[in-house]
């Protein structure tokens, strides 16, 4: 009884507030979505062997970044960044999902980790769109989220405006092995950022597990300029 009068109540609501699409303004069918599946599938999928040819930061045996960073990708994400529509990074993730080749991995000792953020920049966001993406990830590749085997210990300036030294000296020792780190049961870890300008952040993260033991780590963003 308590679901008729909440479909009722959402049916009424709906005729009076009609949800649109936060990037183009269309209507939107599934009223729990922000984004239309026109604006979804207009995305630029970057070729999957041009993706791995980008410069390697030196503790990464791959980056794989899944879609074009251009205005489109901007429209997306802003929402996700700056108003708290938590929903766009897990179906970010579920997308990203179809354009990933895990064929020669063994899931049973891999993890995604999302980069974390500092606890303070984590208090003040609410949450981390890493950890969005990546439970989206986790939904189609079966791969389990592991946020407790790295920590964030320096609360670094924003990497916008900085160019790609400034980049690699603002990342240094920010990042620490995490107390739930468990070397014995994992082989790989997928690292899971938004976007890849110099990979600066994932590399600095990457040292940090390299140096405690971990055999094959892998990049994985949503986006990367083309």
């Amino acid at each position: 009884m308590k679901n008729v009068f909440s479909d009722v109540h959402n049916g009424f609501l709906s005729l009076f507030f009609t949800p649109l699409c936060l990037v183009c303004d269309k209507r939107l069918e599934n009223p729990k979505s922000v984004i239309c599946d026109d604006c979804w599938n207009k995305l630029q999928p970057i070729p999957y062997e041009k993706s791995l040819n980008k410069d390697l930061p030196e503790n990464l045996d791959d980056v794989i970044s899944v879609f074009v960073f251009d205005e489109l990708f901007q429209k997306i994400v802003h929402p996700l960044k700056y108003q708290g529509k938590r929903s766009i990074g897990v179906e970010l993730g579920v997308r990203m999902s179809g354009y990933l080749r895990l064929e020669n991995i063994d899931k049973s000792s891999a993890v995604l980790t999302p980069i974390p953020l500092h606890p303070i920049k984590m208090r003040e966001r609410g949450y981390n769109q890493s950890d969005l993406i990546s439970t989206g990830l986790e939904k189609v590749l079966e791969v389990p989220v592991d946020t407790g085997i790295l920590r964030r210990i320096k609360n670094t300036q924003t990497q916008t405006k900085l160019n790609a030294n400034e980049r690699k000296e603002n990342m240094e020792s920010a990042f620490g092995i995490g107390k739930y780190f468990n070397r014995d049961r994992i082989e790989t870890v997928f690292l899971v950022d938004d976007v890849f300008t110099t990979g600066s952040t994932m590399n600095a993260a990457a040292k940090v597990l390299r140096e405690n033991g971990i055999r094959k780590i892998i990049g994985i963003t949503a986006a990367a300029a083309e």
